[in-house]
């Protein structure tokens, strides 16, 4: 049996374990990479490079920075000063609290956003009497569309910008994301405004006396701790900006400084990294070099091609779009771009398509998480302030995501051109 063919068998046994649901997801990512060291399709070291690759350290740095604004009180103090000028009105209230969970996203990634948004959002929906169902959501969209306005928004930007270095030599910029990540913000906001109250239920939290506002006070005024924290994330910024040095790097970099600066302590960043994001990441980047490495790859994007006509650059973006996000609802974003990567590589270079505009497709697709619950750990976050069901999400969702399609489509072109000069 080939290796193109194992690969393939690991990758259906993965998704299949992911979407059953039953075991951790760190434990199927584990199996996986473990899978394919037992196969023979990678080396025991390949196999398990994968948890020491800069990735991993980047993504874990990333929730200290976010940790450190949070426990200083940066984010629900920002969080406060733009809800106090949004006065009650459904519309103003609602488009505030998305534009702050999309701006707290691109430094602090969605979930952190929806988690530090949530205690204001129970503020304003007393203040302003809305029920929270009608903004829980909009939040966690906005927050998804806003970890695409910076490199550093979401472990996915960073997979597809190491892919983009890897098959090019160039990687993507700290604010090019932004450039698609903008009007995916715009057209979320809109379309919440526009149809939010149609589609979501009206309905109060399910446990309003134990949820989030209740335990996480929102402070007046900024102390030193704050200004350090504020003052560690501007240099990390400006550091991976520049791209002086790796963003690794920079990452841990910015790391201990907010334990050195006492914006948070060791244990309580420690706390904060998501370890079983990091072993899935870890797992699961061996799967995605396996694929690209075994030709197995090749094999499915010769099934996308086989239904874009040859040459036809914007038809391989729906295709890619439909697949990633129909892949993402039911497996984390992460090990869908994962997964999805070398296959996007390997049919843009079968029609003919340059590889930014698919990355940067790829990356907005699996950002598009609004199908279900499940889908993402914002849309989770968000679920009991706001009273939801499973099958509360879609309705918006499926609209949302429409919409995403048509600017991504529109956009990605614009920004980087299908057809390599």
């Amino acid at each position: 049996m080939s290796d193109a063919t194992l690969s393939l068998i690991v990758l259906g046994a993965a998704v299949a374990l992911f979407v059953w649901n039953r075991l951790p997801v760190a434990v199927v990512a584990v199996l996986t990479a473990l899978a394919l060291a037992a196969t023979g399709v990678l080396t025991e070291q390949q196999a398990l490079a994968g948890f020491g690759d800069p990735v991993v350290l980047f993504i874990a740095s990333l929730f200290v920075l976010s940790d450190g604004l949070e426990a200083s009180g940066v984010t629900a103090w920002a969080g406060r000063q733009l809800l106090a000028r949004a006065g009650t009105g459904r519309t103003r209230v609602l488009v505030s609290l998305m534009a702050l969970g999309a701006l707290l996203a691109a430094f602090v990634t969605p979930n952190g956003a929806a988690a530090a948004g949530l205690p204001i959002l129970a503020l304003v929906a007393r203040r302003a009497d809305i029920a929270p169902s009608r903004l829980a959501v909009p939040l966690a969209y906005a927050a998804s569309a806003g970890a695409l306005l910076t490199l550093s928004g979401s472990p996915v930007n960073v997979i597809v910008a190491d892919a983009l270095q890897d098959a090019t030599g160039r990687r993507f910029g700290f604010f090019e994301f932004g450039a698609v990540g903008a009007p995916l913000v715009v057209v979320t906001v809109v379309v919440a405004v526009l149809a939010g109250d149609r589609l979501l239920p009206d309905r109060q939290a399910a446990t309003p006396e134990d949820g989030p506002a209740a335990i996480r006070p929102v402070p007046d005024r900024l102390g030193a701790r704050a200004a350090w924290a504020v003052g560690v994330l501007v240099v990390t910024v400006a550091l991976l900006a520049s791209g002086a040095v790796g963003a690794a790097t920079a990452g841990l970099a910015g790391a201990a400084a907010m334990v050195l600066t006492r914006a948070t302590t060791a244990t309580h960043a420690l706390r904060a990294i998501p370890w079983e994001t990091l072993v899935l990441i870890g797992g699961l980047v061996p799967l995605s070099v396996a694929i690209a490495e075994s030709g197995a790859a090749d094999l499915l994007a010769d099934a996308v091609v086989g239904v874009v006509p040859e040459g036809d650059g914007r038809l391989l973006l729906v295709a890619l779009f439909v697949l990633t996000v129909t892949l993402g609802q039911f497996v984390s974003n992460a090990a869908t771009v994962l997964v999805i990567t070398p296959i996007a590589l390997a049919a843009a270079e079968t029609v003919g398509v340059a590889a930014e505009p698919v990355l940067m497709l790829v990356a907005a697709a699996g950002a598009a998480s609004f199908l279900t619950p499940i889908a993402t750990p914002a849309n989770m976050i968000v679920r009991d302030a706001g009273g939801y069901r499973f099958g509360d999400y879609w309705r918006l969702g499926l609209v949302t995501t429409g919409a995403w399609l048509v600017v991504v489509v529109v956009v990605v072109p614009l920004v980087w051109p299908l057809h390599p000069r």
